[in-house]
């Protein structure tokens, strides 16, 4: 017999690697603010590749919960997906993953390399500075 999980348990197992990310994400803004004397911050840029493992709707809500109480508290959180994208070993192609098949779309080959969207990190934080 299989066990089930109730989804509320589901839901926070997801949950708490995004929160963990948020809050890395959180000690990235902050230092970058103390370092750059900032007044406040306005938005942080996020990019999260398709293939990152990421949960694009999880991460912003554990952004919203950990930039409470925060110096970017009243920033806007903006979240860009970013496509995978292979090279080729064969013909030196770029692709766009579809479909989650591993393939060249040029040649068909299966020997490819991710070099792009299988992460995610600060895009960029945009700050008002102390005159």
């Amino acid at each position: 017999m299989m066990q089930g999980f109730p989804l509320v348990r589901l839901f926070t197992v997801f949950i708490m690697h995004e929160l963990s990310l948020a809050m890395s994400v959180k000690d990235i803004v902050e230092e970058a603010a103390a370092e750059n004397n900032c007044a406040e911050v306005k938005a942080v840029n996020i990019a999260v590749g398709e293939f990152s493992a990421v949960s694009i709707d999880s991460l912003e809500f554990a952004m919203e919960v950990v930039k409470k109480g925060s110096s970017f508290e009243n920033a806007a959180i903006k979240i860009r997906p970013v496509k995978t994208v292979f090279l080729c070993d064969e013909c030196k192609a770029e692709s766009i993953m579809k479909d989650f098949i591993f393939k060249c779309s040029a040649c068909g080959s299966g020997s490819v390399k991710i070099i792009a969207g299988d992460r995610m990190y600060v895009e960029s934080i945009d700050i008002k500075s102390r005159e």
